[in-house]
């Protein structure tokens, strides 16, 4: 066996990962063509992550014995190359900034690969407390590979063995399966530079049918999504071509080809090739797909569900929504769920293709419901969902479409979202299981302008993601997510003692708090399902009286007029792309009988709108230059509130969240690199803006804890911020032989 590579060989940047003893630059385990003086540059300027590397220190190295001119030239376009390899810009880099006049800089963080072992047998992986005694085996002798696994892993052989084993179990079944001998249990991790998300309205991971793939979704610095794949005989998960800005995901029957949607659209990538094919458009907050038979695909969001031709063509919408959909093996059934309002929950429902109608009311569910066939007992199979934040099997014969025994643990702690029916397991028709479980890991803290910590504010180990400061700097408004209900709960904290309170006692989502500028109360959104959230208003002082605004569609609040009078909001949750729907700028005039005012509505995807503190001016996020950059414009009130005048751009490496000073002298914004940005501001008829400086940065682990509103608040004198720390990404668990985790008895 050979002597394997040193691990600390690899340095990982952003996306890739680059050998400094082969000289080999990867992206997402593809080689990249870099060869020659640009990849010498790297190889000094990486080296040195963030030293000034002069022109002459990068002649002396490299070109030697040349003129000026020569040199010159030849610097000038071996950069030019390296940062077109690395997809970097002179202008806005990201890798390779340009110091005018000095030379070159390497500023993206640069860390070492690490070399863990992924993969491990477990007797008994559960993490549910069935029993404290060992597994036993099941009956019936394993076959020679299961035996050849279990020695593998016991002995910790190369790391190679190990993953051709692997490969052996996930990519061959028979059509007979023997009992299982126990799970083997496969953790994967998001790329370098990505993290996962918990899915809220979508479908973030799937396995395929045939459980040789999973394909899930992972978020990078700058809050944009993008489509992996792992095949189970491979150690690397590899990028699905222009899968950026992706949302939700699926899979046909044949595990060929992987549908998925991005910027408003659904595709299709053949597993075979980097080519992709346009269906559709997607509908508006898209949950998820099905594939129904050659001829029709079934796509369903919480406005609709619709028909579609896999080949495109238009919409044929339906009468009513089906959530979730998935084909029951005859092919002439469908399982989905609706939510029942008088239980509080959804419930999971058979559906007769032929004619459209309910055949069977099955079970009462806090999220999707999915049929999985027996991999043990050939002609059964069971019901997966979530319940109380646990997921739940029930055996369940798909011919009789009746359920033929008790409900049995399987995992605890799967994250779920009970308004949507989202959740975060996915089950293949071959015996493997893929989950991701709920961890608590993240906490508010106070840093300064360096990003050192001076404190923390509530509880540690819960998932929340942002924070809004009271304007008199008293107290503060954060979402907590509870596991055990799949949603968000709005908390108030004493900023003096630290001591914190839910919002309101009944068991409805609450998310996305703004403060009154008297700070006594909250604008926020409230989630009732059946409807678009809407944004509701409370008094902090324990009124339970909320005040609902009108009717109208998606109502993300993001800000309060200082005047009191305005409350704005966008119509999407997405603040940083048109993922799920174009997002626009919205008023309510809460004088003038709150009254919905469109002060916004382009083409273009705008959103973060929030008052300067004199209320004269707006600053808000537009992607007119094909990504979200700050900008600001005047606001004039009066009869016909609206933006007047000119609209300056701030930002130039882009913004997804946005924070005036109290004094309005500085505006704060995250730009797409996770870095908190400060720009010196003088308000006047001709509004002056300073360069963009960078305080600190906010890790990508910390920005996706969990699916909510994105952002971080500042002290009145702008010398603290109250921001989300996270020490670490989850894992996407994948399990073969997931039978083996259900009670002995079944």
């Amino acid at each position: 066996m050979g002597s394997q590579p040193n691990p600390t060989s690899n340095l990982v940047f952003g996306a890739f990962r680059y050998d400094e003893h082969s000289g080999v630059l990867t992206k997402f385990g593809t080689r990249l063509r870099l060869h020659g003086k640009p990849l010498q540059i790297l190889t000094i300027l990486i080296d040195k992550p963030g030293q000034i590397i002069s022109r002459e220190e990068l002649q002396h190295h490299l070109w030697q014995g040349t003129t000026f001119v020569d040199f010159d030239q030849g610097l000038n376009s071996a950069v030019n190359k390296l940062r077109q390899a690395l997809g970097d810009s002179a202008d806005q880099p990201r890798y390779v900034e340009t110091v005018a006049g000095r030379g070159y800089r390497f500023i993206a963080p640069v860390q070492k690969a690490s070399s863990s072992v992924v993969l491990e047998m477990v007797q008994q992986p559960s993490p549910l407390p069935l029993r404290l005694e060992p597994e036993p085996e099941p009956r019936g002798q394993p076959p020679p590979a299961a035996r050849l696994m279990g020695r593998v892993a016991l002995a910790v052989v190369a790391l190679t063995i190990v993953a051709g084993a692997a490969g052996y179990w996930f990519g061959n079944h028979s059509k007979q399966p023997l009992p299982p001998p126990g799970a083997l249990k496969l953790s994967i991790a998001p790329p370098p530079g990505f993290a996962l998300e918990g899915a809220a309205s979508r479908q973030a991971f799937a396995l395929s049918p045939d459980g040789t793939r999973l394909a899930f979704t992972a978020m990078d610095a700058s809050g944009e999504f993008s489509v992996f794949l792992r095949d189970f005989n491979s150690l690397e998960s590899r990028l699905v071509p222009d899968s950026q800005d992706a949302h939700t995901l699926f899979w046909p029957p044949d595990s060929r080809s992987l549908y998925y949607t991005a910027k408003g659209r659904l595709w299709r990538t053949p597993l075979e090739g980097n080519q992709r094919v346009l269906v559709s458009d997607a509908p508006s907050f898209m949950f998820s797909g099905a594939w129904l038979n050659p001829g029709r695909l079934l796509l369903d969001s919480f406005r609709a569900s619709n028909l579609v031709s896999p080949s495109g063509g238009p919409f044929e919408r339906l009468k009513e929504i089906y959530l979730w959909p998935q084909l029951l093996p005859d092919g002439e059934h469908l399982l989905y769920v609706r939510w029942d309002a008088r239980a509080g929950r959804h419930r999971s429902h058979v559906l007769r293709l032929s004619d459209l109608s309910d055949v069977k009311d099955l079970l009462e569910t806090d999220s999707r419901v999915q049929y999985a066939p027996s991999s043990v007992t050939p002609g059964t199979g069971h019901l997966l969902y979530v319940r109380g934040g646990d997921l739940l099997a029930n055996p369940f014969d798909a011919r009789s479409l009746q359920i033929t025994g008790e409900t049995m643990p399987v995992v605890r702690g799967i994250y779920s979202f009970s308004k949507t029916g989202a959740a975060d397991f996915s089950v293949s028709q071959t015996g493997v299981l893929a989950y991701q479980s709920y961890i608590s890991r993240s906490q508010l803290v106070w840093v300064d302008r360096t990003g050192s910590q001076l404190g923390t504010i509530g509880p540690a180990g819960v998932n929340l993601k942002s924070a809004r400061l009271s304007p008199n700097g008293q107290l503060l408004a954060t979402a907590i997510y509870d596991p055990e209900r799949g949603q968000q709960d709005l908390w108030i904290f004493d900023v003096k003692t630290n001591l914190g309170r839910r919002l309101a006692s009944d068991p409805n989502l609450r998310d996305a708090p703004v403060w009154s500028p008297d700070s006594r109360s909250l604008a926020f959104l409230f989630d009732n399902v059946g409807q678009p959230p809407k944004v509701h208003i409370r008094a902090v002082d324990g009124n339970e009286t909320e005040e609902v605004m009108p009717a109208a569609d998606f109502q993300l609040p993001t800000d309060w007029s200082p005047d009191g009078r305005f409350v704005a909001f966008t119509n999407t949750g997405f603040p940083r792309s048109a993922s799920e729907t174009q997002s626009d700028i919205w008023l309510f005039d809460l004088i003038r009988n709150r009254k919905r005012i469109p002060l916004l509505t382009t083409k273009f995807h705008e959103a973060n709108p929030v008052f300067s503190p004199d209320g004269k001016w707006l600053a808000f996020t537009s992607n007119e230059s094909d990504r979200p950059e700050l900008y600001v414009q005047a606001f004039q009130s009066g009869d016909d509130p609206a933006l007047v005048g000119a609209r300056h751009l701030v930002s130039s490496s882009g913004a997804l969240a946005v924070r005036w000073r109290r004094d309005g002298k500085e505006l704060f914004y995250l730009d797409l690199n996770g870095r908190v940005q400060t720009v010196s501001v003088r308000l006047s008829a001709k509004p002056e803006f300073g360069k963009a400086a960078a305080l600190f940065s906010i890790s990508t682990e910390a920005r996706a804890a969990i699916h909510s509103v994105l952002g971080f608040d500042v002290s009145g004198d702008g010398s603290r911020f109250a921001i989300v720390k996270a020490p670490a990404s989850p894992s996407i668990v994948v399990i073969q032989n997931w039978e083996s985790l259900l009670p002995a008895k079944h």
